[in-house]
């Protein structure tokens, strides 16, 4: 394929400051002058298929609801005792409090590089309005192609209309995810000898799809679909390589879902506890879901605690955290069960995406810009997207912290990305980003956007090989490693080890000398890592200036230099 002209296509916009509490699917609605772009074809593999004709699970709501709602109730009600006596008899209480008693583990702490599996059925489409710059949310395409979408500055439905037909509504595309070409023990060998450490599979996305065997949907790849359980497949391959496993899941928001009245009725539940009326588009877009009476105690909470039962994850990713507060979406009642049940046994951790704060919870804390949730307040380790965080991330003030990025900021697969390197970070960029992040104390988690039928695009392949080959020579300034001040500079970040006799500058703009402003003790053996040759240094007024041998001088990636 000819190489596209994005700029030509698409234009460019400047992205204004977003606001805190939105969806990322209003990202680009943010972005000076929205979207103004001609709409293009898809190439083969991220279109519909010739021939072929929409299909949907073959029960409506209220066929589902009236043969399983019962049913499912019952089993969610003996689900919900479990969870109770567990947290009960357990350590670990629902409340805010005890969540923040419980230690972030030492293995994320030292484990810095997490792998973040970004898949599901919006990687069929692999697509969302480009603008450069912004943040890109290709795995909120489910809602922004549908015709009723509201935000025409962000709606996908013109390029869907003419990529997918009229005719093709967003739950259409449950029966085109198969995951042909999805492997799981294969990506976990090239996770493990990339030096990824854990990985966090998009298990639930907003639409409540969901990719294990789940007891409170018809909506996941075992009922219908793929016919596959993926989550197991990834556990299984995880472990076999040594790799802690996660579980990210939208714990407390779908954008509908349907619920039973006391006269037998079904309405829909809104994110922000809305109600509508459960209309005919609703089969397109909640098809597979069991109706309940209460969202969290029925479904929710047991569906999110029956999976830990199942699969007992290293890791909970929670996310859709704008919408409900925590103390009242069962994220303390799922979490507390987390814990409990790994008490004594191993070491997990959970993130900060626990829902909206009362506000005394967070009274003070956000003095820039203003926010509703608990995000940065509340978890063992707090997460960030493309610095939405920044500000409440001071080294100084440390606490366990996650950046979940990629080489692009696209979070989902986008099909323009895998035929134009200029959208993606250079390898020199992306170790630089890597680097920065764990000089200000957190970890990676890095988005891998896996395409239709579950590959992982060849310039995706192509970096995660170089941050690999990268992290076997320089990986021991990365490791393990704590912070140390002045923690990032524009030149060169630094680390130290954890008994702090040994630390590390990371050099991102190589030079023929270069000038440390981190402590140095006098008569430290300062050396390139891989290398025996201790380098010349002289202290000077700006600091300890470093000579470097010429053939790193010129190297167009960064290096690093220990201190011992």
């Amino acid at each position: 394929m000819k190489k596209i002209a994005f700029a030509a296509a698409f234009g460019a916009a400047a992205c204004l400051v977003s606001a805190e509490n939105a969806a990322p699917a209003d990202e680009l609605a943010r972005c000076k002058g929205g979207v103004k772009a001609d709409v293009p074809a898809a190439p083969e593999g991220y279109r519909r298929p010739k021939g072929w004709k929409p299909v949907l699970y073959p029960k409506s709501i209220r066929q589902i609801s009236k043969e399983h709602s019962a049913g499912t109730m019952a089993r969610a009600k003996a689900q919900m005792a479990k969870v109770d006596a567990v947290n009960a008899a357990g350590k670990y209480k629902a409340t805010g409090a005890s969540m923040d008693s419980h230690p972030c583990p030492e293995w994320f702490v030292d484990a810095k590089f997490g792998i973040f599996i970004d898949w599901g059925l919006w990687s069929l489409a692999s697509w969302c309005p480009y603008v450069k710059g912004a943040r890109l949310y290709p795995d909120w395409y489910e809602l922004r192609c549908r015709p009723d979408y509201g935000n025409k500055s962000n709606s996908a439905w013109p390029y869907h209309k003419k990529n997918w037909g009229e005719d093709f509504m967003c739950d259409h595309f449950i029966d085109l995810f198969r995951g042909s070409k999805f492997d799981a023990p294969a990506l976990t060998r090239l996770f493990s000898s990339c030096g990824a450490r854990y990985v966090v599979p998009f298990l639930k996305h907003h639409s409540g799809f969901c990719l294990w065997d789940c007891s409170y949907t018809f909506r996941d790849t075992v009922d219908q679909g793929a016919h596959r359980d993926f989550a197991r497949e990834i556990a299984d391959a995880c472990r076999a390589q040594g790799l802690k496993f996660g579980c990210y899941t939208s714990q407390a928001g779908e954008w509908e879902y349907p619920i039973l009245q006391d006269d037998g009725s079904i309405k829909i539940w809104k994110e922000a506890d809305r109600m509508v009326d459960c209309t005919p588009d609703m089969e397109w877009k909640a098809s597979g879901k069991i109706a309940v009476k209460d969202f969290v105690r029925d479904y929710i909470v047991p569906q999110t605690t029956e999976f830990i039962d199942k699969y007992d994850p290293d890791l909970l990713w929670y996310d859709y955290d704008w919408a409900t507060f925590a103390h009242e979406n069962g994220s303390y009642d799922i979490t507390a069960y987390f814990y409990n049940k790994a008490e004594g046994r191993k070491e997990v951790a959970c993130n900060d995406r626990y829902g909206k704060a009362k506000p005394e919870e967070i009274k003070g804390r956000f003095t820039k810009r203003p926010r509703t949730w608990l995000r940065t307040v509340r978890g063992d380790f707090f997460t960030d997207e493309w610095g939405d965080t920044e500000e409440c991330l001071d080294p100084s003030k440390w606490h366990p912290w996650e950046s979940c990025s990629g080489i692009s900021k696209a979070y989902g697969n986008h099909w323009m990305e895998n035929f134009d390197t200029g959208m993606v970070m250079s390898e020199a960029e992306f170790v630089c980003h890597f680097a920065d992040i764990v000089a200000r104390g957190g970890n990676l988690l890095l988005l891998v956007n896996l395409d239709p039928q579950g590959e992982i695009p060849a310039v995706q392949r192509e970096r995660l090989l170089q941050i690999g080959k990268w992290l076997s020579r320089y990986g021991e300034a990365i490791y393990s490693t704590r912070i140390c001040a002045p923690y990032k500079t524009d030149l060169v970040d630094y680390t130290q080890s954890k008994d702090g006799k040994t630390r590390y500058a990371i050099v991102k703009k190589p030079a023929n000398s270069i000038m440390l402003a981190c402590d140095v003790p006098d008569g430290a053996a300062i050396s390139i890592i891989g290398e025996s040759a201790t380098l010349k240094a002289e202290r000077t007024i700006d600091g300890l200036k470093v000579s470097i041998p010429p053939e790193y001088a010129r190297s167009t990636v960064p290096f690093a230099l220990k201190m011992r």
